[in-house]
């Protein structure tokens, strides 16, 4: 099973390449040694996904992605992403990226989560950032936006 489903419940959304984002997502996860897996992408507003790191983080803040694994050990990946495109649009002009970069640096924070990697310490932090960068480094040349 090799599944990657993007649902979109905005039309603020319509300017991603959903096709070029199950690419995207396809190959960080073959990156990462994943060849079997079933991952939705939902883009929802910022209020709902600030709600959802209240009720399942209690941590009552904005924030771009929240990841949920959902398989059991020894199991294919199951996972689902929560994204913001308003807090992605936001947090690219915060630091000066380009969209595109943002919405790839967002998903693939989200699929390291789903395989494992953790980032609540400042170990952990620099070594997403390194596997982030890595991904869009190797990836550079899948358009997300259309």
């Amino acid at each position: 099973m090799n599944d990657i489903d993007i649902i979109k419940n905005h039309s603020s959304e319509n300017f991603i390449n959903s096709q070029n984002l199950k690419i995207y997502c396809k190959k960080v996860l073959h990156y990462k040694g994943y060849e079997s897996y079933s991952i939705s992408l939902i883009f929802i507003n910022q209020e709902e996904l600030k709600k959802m790191k209240n009720e399942y983080f209690q941590q009552d803040l904005y924030t771009d992605v929240i990841a949920f694994n959902l398989n059991d050990k020894g199991e294919d990946l199951d996972g689902e992403l929560y994204l913001s495109i308003k807090i992605i649009k936001h947090n690219a002009k915060l630091y000066d990226v380009s969209l595109e970069s943002e919405i790839k640096r967002v998903v693939t924070h989200g699929l390291l989560h789903l395989v494992g990697y953790k980032d609540d310490d400042d170990k952990s932090k620099k070594e997403m950032t390194k596997n982030e960068n890595t991904c869009i480094e190797l990836f550079k040349d899948i358009d997300i936006i259309c």
